[in-house]
């Protein structure tokens, strides 16, 4: 089964590119997500 994907954002969509993550937080949630940002922003 083939999966569409959807080129164009939708109402109340941001771009994961855009997103700023607290860098001096003490909990790991944000270093994971910056983790995940980097590796969907790089080719």
């Amino acid at each position: 089964m083939r999966l569409v994907l959807h080129n164009q954002m939708g109402l109340g969509e941001e771009d994961i590119a855009k997103i700023k993550l607290d860098t001096k937080s003490r909990d790991d949630i944000p270093q994971l997500l910056s983790g995940l940002q980097y590796i969907y922003m790089t080719p």
